[in-house]
C-alpha cells in the first residue's frame, strides 16, 4: 500500500471514537472496507468482526488479530465517570480535560476529583453526558509530521489498519493465500471478544493467531527501529516456529525489523492460546503508552510512521509467505542441525 494511501485510513480510523464495549464507529468503518474489498465478512454474538481471504489455497488460514477499542471512559450518570483500562490514579488529577461522545454531539469536561474508587472520577461540565456515553482524553484525534503518527487511540486502532492495510494488499495482488482478519472488542478490560473468539472455535485449531499490536516502547524495542516480531508478552512466550517464520519472512523480503520480548502489558495472543492456539506476535513500539505522557498526565500516544509501513509489509510478505509455512519453519531445525554438526564429538553414555 502506498504511504499515503496508508496514512488517509490510519487518519480515517484513529479519528473514530473508541473504548471497551463502545467500537462501533470502528467496526463499522472495518466492516465497510473489507466489503470494498469483496472479503466475506461476518459478526459473531459478542460483535467481534471476521474478514476472509482465500484464492488458491487450502488449509488452514493465517489470522491477524487487533482490537478495535482504546482505554477509555463510560459515563455512570451527569458529571460522573468511570475508566475501562489500565493506567496509574495519578492520570486523573484534577482539570485533565476529558471528550465525551453522545447522542447530542461532543461534549468536553474536565476532572474535578477522583472518587473512592480509583477508576471513577466526578466531572465538571458534563451535566449533559447520560449514563452509558462514553469519551476519551481530550487530545489531538491525530497528527502526523516529522515522521511520527500522533494520536488518542493508537493502541490498537493502528493494529486494526496494519491489519486493513494487510488485507487491501493480499487482495489487490490477489496471492494465492488463505488469510483473515479478527477484529476483537474490549481487550482493554479482560479480553471478552477474544476469549469469546476462542471458546466458539470459529478460527480453526490448526490456524495460527497472530496479535498485531501496538506495544510499550522498551530499552530493547525503540522506536524507529523497524516492526517489532514479538517473542511473548508480559504473561506468556509465543510459539518458536511462528517467531522463526516471521523471522525469516523479514530477511527474505529484506525488511527491517525487530525481534523482542514485549513485556509491557499482556495481549490477545496470549488469550488465544490459553484455548490451545498456536499464536504469535508483530506490533510497534509505542510513545506515551495508554495516553501515559511525562509526569503520569495524560498525552497522545505515538509511533514512527515507517515502523507502521514496515508492520504493513512484513505482514503482507508473511500472508504471501504463508502457504509454505511449514517449509520456512523447518529452517529452525536446518539451524539446530547444522550447529549440531559442528559438535566436536556425539554423545554417549559412559
Amino acid at each position: 500500500m502506498k504511504t499515503t494511501e496508508l496514512l488517509r485510513l490510519a487518519e480515517r480510523l484513529l479519528s473514530l471514537p473508541t473504548a471497551p464495549y463502545h467500537e462501533h464507529a470502528v467496526r463499522a468503518l472495518v466492516t465497510e472496507y473489507c466489503r470494498i474489498l469483496g472479503l466475506r465478512v461476518e459478526r459473531d454474538a459478542a460483535g467481534n468482526v471476521f474478514a476472509r481471504y482465500q484464492q488458491g489455497a487450502s488449509g488452514a488460514p493465517l489470522v491477524l488479530v487487533a482490537h478495535m477499542d482504546h482505554p477509555g471512559f463510560e459515563a455512570l450518570g451527569p458529571n460522573r465517570a468511570r475508566f475501562l483500562g489500565g493506567v496509574p490514579k495519578e492520570m486523573f488529577r484534577r482539570g485533565a480535560g476529558v471528550r465525551f461522545y453522545t447522542a447530542d454531539g461532543v461534549v468536553q469536561a474536565r476532572i474535578r476529583r477522583r472518587l473512592g474508587d480509583e477508576r471513577c472520577v466526578e466531572l465538571a461540565g458534563a451535566t449533559m453526558v447520560r449514563r452509558g456515553d462514553f469519551g476519551s482524553w481530550d487530545l489531538t484525534e491525530f497528527r502526523h509530521g516529522n515522521g511520527k503518527i500522533w494520536a488518542t487511540n493508537i493502541d490498537d486502532v493502528l493494529g486494526v489498519v496494519g491489519v486493513l492495510a494487510t488485507l487491501a494488499e493480499v487482495t489487490r495482488r490477489r496471492w494465492q493465500t488463505h488469510v483473515w482478519g479478527v477484529f476483537t472488542r474490549a481487550e482493554e478490560v479482560g479480553f471478552p471478544g477474544a476469549v469469546a473468539a476462542a471458546r466458539a472455535g470459529r478460527i480453526p485449531r490448526a490456524a495460527l493467531v497472530v496479535s498485531v499490536e501496538t506495544s510499550k516502547e522498551r530499552p530493547w524495542a525503540r522506536i524507529g527501529n523497524g516492526p517489532v516480531i514479538r517473542v511473548g508478552d508480559r504473561t506468556s512466550v509465543f510459539d518458536p516456529s511462528a517467531t522463526w517464520f516471521f523471522t525469516e519472512v523479514a530477511r527474505r523480503a529484506a525488511i527491517r525489523a525487530q525481534r523482542c520480548l514485549m513485556d509491557g502489558g499482556t495481549c490477545e495472543a496470549t488469550a488465544f492460546a490459553a484455548y490451545g492456539y498456536r499464536v504469535g506476535g508483530l506490533c510497534l513500539a509505542l510513545g506515551n503508552y495508554h495516553n501515559i505522557g511525562p509526569g503520569k498526565r495524560p498525552a497522545p500516544e505515538y509511533v514512527s510512521a515507517d515502523d507502521l509501513e514496515g508492520l504493513v509489509e512484513l505482514a503482507s510478505a508473511a500472508a504471501r509467505y504463508w502457504p509454505r509455512f511449514e517449509q520456512v519453519a523447518c529452517g529452525l531445525r536446518q539451524r539446530v542441525e547444522k550447529v549440531h554438526r559442528l559438535a566436536l564429538r556425539r554423545l554417549k553414555d559412559e
